[in-house]
């Protein structure tokens, strides 16, 4: 699935995610936090929350339950999840996305990326 992705994307800076089946390159901006995902199939996701989501399936299927009712969603596909709405999510397949997230400390760099910054900042 990353070959889907080119290399300025694959070499942005990976996130801590709560399963080693969840990848994310993450763009921090001042008010937000954009990630490309890459999630494998049988992930699944409880129900948690957070502030708003917006996002669009570049590959893949996946599901999104909130409010009782369960959405599938595809290649092409956007979905967007109101802050503060409990929803849990399901891959069905392998999924490429790209999310924006209305907070910009959402995720955290993972470690190995910071000491990278450091040493090439040095």
């Amino acid at each position: 699935m990353t070959e889907l992705l080119p290399e300025m994307i694959t070499s942005l800076p990976l996130i801590e995610t709560p399963s080693d089946s969840i990848k994310g390159h993450l763009i921090q901006g001042e008010s937000n936090q954009s990630v490309y995902f890459i999630v494998k199939a049988g992930t699944f996701l409880p129900e948690h929350s957070h502030a708003a989501q917006w996002g669009i399936v570049i590959d893949g299927e996946f599901e999104i339950t909130y409010a009782d009712k369960t959405y599938i969603y595809r290649k092409g596909d956007t979905y967007f999840v109101p802050e503060g709405t409990p929803h849990s999510g399901k891959y069905i397949t392998d999924v490429v996305s790209f999310d924006v997230f209305d907070d910009n400390s959402k995720f955290k760099m993972k470690v190995d990326n910071i000491r990278e910054s450091l040493k090439t900042a040095l």
